[in-house]
């Protein structure tokens, strides 16, 4: 999942502005809301599903993939860093990087 700046990475503008406070509000509240939903599920074994969210911030590159089923991928360092903190992640609890945590 990415903030809204991802779907404009040519807008020159939009990408030299402070980074708004309110991206950063919204992914750490959509990372509890997910892993909230995920927790209201259960396995075949009775066990509550769980969900780790890594959390990354900087520039990224998407394109559409595919023709059938095509759908929007993003590339680059910060995706490959937020999985990497995905990686790391306790249970129900995001993890993110140091940049991130100074933006928030």
């Amino acid at each position: 999942v990415a903030c809204p700046r991802a779907a404009r990475p040519f807008d020159e503008a939009e990408q030299e502005q402070q980074y708004p406070d309110s991206y950063v509000s919204a992914m750490v509240n959509m990372a509890g809301e997910l892993q909230a939903i995920a927790g209201s599920f259960q396995a075949p074994t009775g066990e509550r599903l769980w969900l780790k969210v890594g959390i990354s911030c900087g520039p990224v590159a998407g394109a559409v993939i595919g023709t059938l089923r095509a759908f929007y991928c993003l590339y680059g360092d910060t995706v490959n860093t937020a999985a990497r903190m995905c990686k790391y992640a306790t249970r129900n609890r995001p993890h993110c990087t140091e940049a991130f945590a100074r933006l928030a």
